[in-house]
């Protein structure tokens, strides 16, 4: 096979996303709904037009060993395995394959590998990957960030006033660390300076720090006279590489807005009462991590808008934040919502998938239905109506008089091409006999060359109706 340049890509994330630098290839694995120690990456040597090889690695990052382990990622339609190399090869449904280890290979001692290969027929790489059930790579951050991972200019802020973290913020730097005291923060709050990759800027407190912009104060740093961004309880403004991590907003008119930022993590806040949504990731905000969080009682002032968490944004908005001068979609790609916690008490969709967003991943959250209003639509857990997302591991609850459910997840097909190819896996319904339907796929007819997929490891309860509105795939 003609030896091309080496591609070295993150197993999981979007088809054709390179990994930045070496030191990238092995990321530290994610939570979800299954919390494990691995984490796996591959490599592609060698490729042709007509298919390529592949060496995948797997990576026990813990301090114990782990005796038995999975791989398993979709391929898309054209590609597929012809054989395989130190692992016992599985295919369920049309695209979905696992590889695990043999009996001479199950046990991988803590900071030790197994590698196994494969040979691919085709030239699509796989997607949605996962490692004995959870991600095979996410960025985490550290809880408790230490200023000398860049030494000689990292620092620790502490600030215990509002006057004090609007100067920490305003005075940010890549490796510092910003560390709210208890306490309420009341004021517009708002980053517009970026950390770097190994320098990340962290803000970090425990939950009973309280950023509160009940005022309605302003992020002076607007793109036009079109857009106000008031009330919000915390604001990164075209900052990257930011970890924001424990503390909690509350009694803002939105939570948490990310707008132009790129890989930033956001992680164990808390976000509750806000007039509208709770966590909004829009303008071109992509490969952020959501996980770990606690949003709820959202929409106080308009309950249909008040989703919980929101990647992109709706057409009608595209000419204030879509590409090309507002004439293209908000490409807010590749986000990650993982091992959150949303409601009671959230008046929108808990997750809001916007159209033109593609390839993210909804992983091992739990949904409490209860304060679904049901108005402007807002009769489900989650609505995706982006494109290549995987949803694997959540749990929805839902109790009968409590609110409008109308299904659990539900598929829309707002533009022609979008709301399609998105994956259904392992999630836990109970519908409190309201719902229909776990999964509704409303438009699965404008998706014949990319359907989207249900495997039947989803289990519903208490439904009208009953799993989903389509076929459903054995795995």
């Amino acid at each position: 096979m003609p030896v091309s340049r080496p591609w070295r890509l993150l197993a999981g994330l979007a088809a054709g996303v390179l990994a930045g630098g070496a030191g990238l290839l092995f990321a530290q694995a994610a939570h979800s709904a299954t919390t494990s120690p691995l984490r796996a990456t591959y490599e592609v040597p060698d490729a042709t037009k007509k298919g390529y090889d592949v060496q995948f690695t797997v990576v026990n990052t813990g301090k114990t060993a782990v005796t038995g382990w999975k791989v398993e990622f979709d391929l898309p339609s054209g590609t597929g395995i012809g054989k395989a190399k130190n692992a016992v090869l599985t295919r369920s449904g049309t695209n979905h394959y696992a590889l695990a280890n043999k009996k001479s290979n199950a046990t991988v001692a803590a900071g030790a590998s197994r590698a196994f290969s494969f040979i691919a027929t085709g030239v699509g790489r796989p997607v949605n990957c996962l490692v004995n059930g959870a991600p095979c790579t996410a960025p985490v951050p550290t809880p408790a960030p230490s200023p000398t991972m860049n030494a000689g200019t990292a620092r620790t802020v502490n600030v215990a006033t509002a006057a004090q973290l609007k100067s920490a913020l305003a005075a940010a730097r890549p490796g510092d660390v910003i560390h709210l005291a208890d306490g309420t923060y009341k004021g517009a709050f708002y980053a517009t300076v970026s950390g770097t990759s190994l320098a990340p800027i962290t803000l970090t407190g425990s939950r009973a720090a309280v950023l509160t912009n009940s005022g309605g104060a302003c992020d002076p740093n607007v793109p036009s006279s079109s857009i106000s961004y008031c009330g919000y309880g915390f604001h990164l403004n075209k900052a990257s590489w930011w970890k924001l991590v424990g503390f909690s907003v509350a009694s803002s008119a939105k939570g948490i807005v990310l707008d132009a930022a790129q890989h930033n993590v956001v992680d164990g806040v808390q976000v509750s009462l806000t007039d509208l949504e709770g966590i909004h990731l829009r303008t071109a905000s992509s490969d952020n991590v959501v996980q770990h969080a606690f949003v709820h009682d959202t929409g106080k002032v308009d309950p249909g808008y008040g989703e919980g968490l929101y990647f992109g944004s709706a057409q009608s908005n595209w000419d204030k934040f879509g590409t090309n001068n507002g004439t293209g979609p908000d490409r807010s790609d590749r986000n990650q919502a993982l091992g959150n916690s949303f409601g009671p008490g959230v008046g929108g969709e808990h997750i809001d998938i916007k159209e033109g967003t593609v390839n993210g991943l909804v992983s091992g959250n739990t949904f409490d239905g209860r304060g679904i209003s049901g108005q402007h639509f807002a009769d489900s857990w989650v609505d995706v109506k982006g494109s290549g997302y995987t949803l694997t591991g959540n749990t929805g609850t839902f109790v009968a008089g409590s609110g409008t459910l109308a299904d659990g997840y539900q598929v829309h097909q707002q533009l022609a091409g979008d709301g399609c190819g998105n994956v259904f896996r392992s999630n836990k319904s109970d519908l409190g006999g309201a719902g229909n339907y776990a999964i509704n796929v409303t438009d699965q007819s404008g998706c014949s060359a990319r359907p989207n997929v249900v495997y039947s490891s989803n289990t519903v309860t208490n439904a009208k109706i009953g799993l989903t509105n389509i076929k459903v795939t054995t795995g």
